[in-house]
């Protein structure tokens, strides 16, 4: 019995010449795919395209799905031949896997789902974009040795130096991008200086690594690279990334004085490390206090954001206690940020003048109000499980300090920086590259890491095939259709064709289309607000185009009840539409309160209503509507401006003169410094 079990056993691991050599080609083949293809995505901070809508992020992210997708097509079919290929699980995958189990629950019991998964076209970070990124962890984790990382970081260094070689060249004013028009951006071909320092603070690191690893034949030259780099990211005006990087640096300053034997530099570097945490965390919960010295100090002189940020926090905080355990949903802030708006973020001489947030621009507010306490409990288990893997490895002689200390600083440095930025694919890219490299370590030394064995399975081919193509398909071609579509409908100057090319984008892919119907609004109906413009367009051609963007905001608000920016298009649509049909201002009246229901602290719903009140004939209530708004934040100019425009326009349908002057009073009263704009209301109000 035991002879018959041994043959059988060998009988399993046996294979014939021709099976050794297909199985060593089909291994070499899938491991070219996955080798080039990372090599390719590591170029994603680079791609920029003007047939793309939002051009700086859409088609990066696109590019990195799409490459992420061919290399995972690949690697599903290596490791189900080659066990050695095949996940280690370690505490890195496992807190991987539930901080996206976790977003998936999330997403479906949060407010918004669709925007949850496929994102928009300004951001692409939603779950669709998040389980790329685990794929790409999972085949960088299993695959890649200690050779290939080192090609690896080495390619995505000179990535970061082209990068910063563009910027260079676009503010002396030439370039790719000059020549295309976008040198006033800023932040090379990522198109934000924060988004460069965030590429950036990973190859700073990555080209410190290199330099102190490798030879002295190549060290002069990784040295200048460090140099470059290090100077780059400091000049690039990205200042929570530079001071992230120089407190990266102290900590591994600190973690290499515990790591010495000789104890008196142990037990300081151990003191320096506590007082410099507490030291740390007294100043991050000082500077979202609004009136702090150490705000002050943090945003006037080291750039540190808006103060508007610590309004945005606010919001987020709020609406983290009314859904505390699991949150929005991914991509809800803006949910969060409209339904507790806080009115002051009107003044723009204090808070910028930037009044839509979608991102918190602070990783732990964002975690929280959108995953909640569960979610963000299982992000920082991402942290956690890393920095155990490093030290623990570290320990145990499997990696040297420099492995485990660098990598710990890195990290660290990142999360530091989230702290009031927000990552894009360049950024999540380099995350879960480290990530990857960690996972890696994590392998070395598992009992069947070194399993030669193979099992060819064609069978699985064709499987792995149509699983890549249904999924390439409708995750990457079919958001690049409708791209195309929606760029097309920008470019038409013929209004059926492109009411027929929105059709065909929000038909094509979900991707964006609550973005999309607001764009339509904005770029089309709006532009019939100019009464000059109006009366040249047949009233026909015009009730086509507020017939067919109103249904698509209409879509939108019945998908995201809670969706107050289009609330807030729809009825400016509808004040347009009803100059033709009358009946509309009905429906705008009731999608406007609505908006002043979702968002009760923003003018902009009152401003809009009050306008459909006078529309409408309801003079009274128009006036109140705008005095609301200004009770809201008198110190905002725009409000009272609002009020004096709705008092004349009422003086003039029913000769009430007093109102205005009333109205007129109270508002010099306040701020007399605002009677010019007054004159200049009255005066157009004459002509």
């Amino acid at each position: 019995m035991e002879e018959n079990l041994d043959i059988k056993k060998e009988k399993k691991v046996s294979f014939s010449p021709y099976d050794i050599f297909v199985g060593h080609l089909i291994e070499k083949i899938c491991l070219a795919i996955i080798h080039w293809g990372t090599y390719l995505i590591l170029f994603t901070p680079l791609i920029i395209s003007t047939k793309f809508f939002f051009p700086f992020v859409s088609p990066k992210s696109i590019y990195f799905m799409a490459l992420a997708e061919i290399i995972f097509a690949a690697y599903v079919f290596l490791a189900i031949s080659f066990p050695k290929y095949r996940p280690r699980f370690n505490s890195l995958l496992l807190a991987l896997i539930l901080f996206l189990s976790v977003s998936v629950v999330s997403s479906i019991l949060g407010v918004n789902l669709s925007e949850s998964f496929w994102s928009k076209y300004e951001r692409m970070g939603g779950l669709l974009t998040w389980f790329h990124l685990f794929i790409f962890f999972i085949v960088a984790s299993s695959v890649f040795q200690k050779k290939d990382w080192l090609r690896i970081f080495g390619i995505s260094i000179a990535v970061a130096v082209s990068v910063n070689i563009v910027n260079i060249l676009t503010i002396k004013g030439i370039g790719p991008l000059v020549s295309r028009g976008f040198e006033a951006r800023g932040g090379s071909t990522i198109g934000n200086s924060s988004f460069l320092g965030s590429h950036l603070i990973f190859n700073v690191f990555l080209a410190l690594y290199l330099f102190l690893i490798k030879t002295k034949k190549i060290k002069i030259f990784l040295g200048l690279i460090f140099v470059f780099l290090t100077i780059a990211l400091y000049f690039s005006t990205a200042r929570a990334a530079t001071i992230s990087f120089a407190v990266g640096i102290i900590l591994l300053f600190y973690l290499k004085l515990i790591c010495l034997e000789k104890g008196k530099l142990r037990i300081a570097g151990i003191l320096l490390l506590i007082v410099s945490s507490i030291g740390g965390l007294v100043i991050i919960l000082s500077s979202v206090q609004e009136g702090n010295i150490i705000q002050k100090v943090m945003i006037d002189k080291f750039s540190l954001g808006d103060r508007a940020r610590t309004l945005v926090w606010q919001t987020g905080w709020n609406g983290i206690k009314e859904r505390p355990w699991l949150g929005w949903g991914p991509e809800n802030f803006n949910i969060v940020f409209t339904k507790n708006f806080d009115s002051r973020i009107f003044l723009s001489e204090i808070y910028g003048g930037d009044i839509w947030y979608d991102r918190a621009h602070n990783i732990v507010v964002d975690t929280l109000a959108t995953t909640g306490i569960i979610g963000f409990t299982f992000y920082l288990g991402i942290f956690v499980s890393a920095f155990y893997i490093l030290w623990k490895r570290r320990l145990s002689g499997q990696v040297d300090f420099l492995t485990a200390g660098l990598f710990s600083a890195i990290l660290f440095a990142y999360f530091l920086q989230n702290l009031t930025v927000f990552d894009m694919i360049s950024s999540y890219m380099m995350f879960f590259l480290i990530l990857g490299f960690i996972g890696s370590i994590a392998s070395q030394g598992s009992a069947d890491s070194k399993e030669k064995s193979v099992s060819l399975k064609i069978w699985a081919l064709p499987i792995v095939l149509v699983l890549f193509a249904f999924s390439f398909f409708y995750f990457v071609i079919q958001p690049v259709r409708a791209n195309n579509y929606l760029i097309g409908a920008f470019g038409s100057s013929d209004y059926k064709s492109r009411i027929d090319l929105y059709k065909k984008s929000l038909e094509t892919s979900p991707l964006g289309r609550f973005q999309v119907a607001e764009t339509a609004a904005y770029r089309d109906a709006m532009k019939y607000s100019q009464r000059e413009i109006a009366e040249q367009v047949p009233s026909e051609v015009q009730k086509a185009e507020f017939e067919f963007i109103s249904q698509a905001l209409e879509k939108n608000i019945k998908d995201a009840p809670l969706l107050f920016s289009s609330y807030l298009a729809l009825g400016k649509v509808y004040n347009l539409y009803g100059r033709i049909d009358p009946s509309k201002f009905e429906r705008a009246e009731q999608v406007l309160e609505k908006a002043v229901e979702i968002s009760p602290g923003n003018q902009q719903a009152y401003w809009v209503l009050a306008q459909t009140k006078l529309f409408q004939g309801k003079f009274e209530e128009a006036i109140l509507l705008a005095e609301k708004a200004v009770d809201l934040e008198p110190r905002v100019e725009r409000s009272n401006i609002i009020l004096i425009q709705i008092a004349a326009i009422v003086r003039d349908m029913t000769g009430n003169n007093d109102l205005l002057i009333k109205e007129i009073n109270k508002v010099l009263q306040f701020n007399p410094a605002w009677a010019t704009d007054v004159q200049m209301v009255l005066e157009q109000q004459v002509q």
